[in-house]
């Protein structure tokens, strides 16, 4: 599951904050007690039960939660406090308007039997450490390609690459779309791309 509050999107199975199909920055631990405040909400948590959790066995100063509180807030452009509110003497709640909801469709590359699952907005392709789709091979250049993926478009522009990138046979100049099935050939490399889609739901008969 998605929560989409407000411009943003949390993925707290994939650990990722992402606004306008960006990702925002987010240091590990002030994402970890974003996520403790989400999933307690709409009740606040207690101070000393934040530290507890954050900092377990742990002794930090008072001011640590504060801080992180405060790159919450920045995070979330949360100005007027309406998203992370201060219970005052008490601790802090998440107070945003959640909407949960599954994608309706994501999308997946199948390389060599590896699937990889695309996020929305950008997904690199290439062998430099930390791209979304990782690909060893001599004929991939370090930022080969990007996939961009949107809510009713997903797109495929390569990145200058020495060996180039082609779809279904045909080499790739500029944005190009993609459609389910799509073959992609990365440098020397096959992909097919594909839409995967929630299984419906079954249905009971009496």
């Amino acid at each position: 599951m998605r929560a989409v509050f407000g411009d943003f999107v949390l993925d707290t199975e994939g650990r990722e904050l992402r606004r306008g199909g960006k990702p925002v920055r987010l240091a590990p631990k002030a994402f970890q007690l974003l996520q403790l405040l989400f999933e307690a909400r709409p009740k606040p948590i207690s101070q000393d039960d934040l530290y507890d959790r954050l900092w377990p066995d742990t002794f930090v100063e008072k001011t640590n939660l504060h801080n992180l509180i405060y790159q919450v807030r920045e995070a979330l452009s949360d100005d007027d406090q309406s998203i992370i509110r201060t219970v005052y003497g008490f601790g802090f709640a998440f107070a945003g308007a959640v909407e949960e909801r599954p994608p309706a469709t994501w999308w997946q590359l199948v390389i060599a039997g590896r699937e990889i699952d695309l996020h929305d907005g950008e997904n690199i392709v290439g062998r430099e450490r930390g791209v979304t789709v990782p690909i060893e091979a001599r004929s991939i250049s370090r930022h080969h390609a990007r996939i961009t993926v949107s809510s009713d478009r997903i797109t495929l522009e390569d990145l200058g690459s020495k060996n180039g990138t082609t779809v279904d046979g045909r080499r790739v100049h500029s944005v190009t779309d993609l459609h389910d099935g799509d073959r992609i050939v990365f440098g020397s490399v096959p992909a097919t791309l594909r839409a995967v889609r929630p299984a419906p739901s079954t249905e009971t008969f009496a």
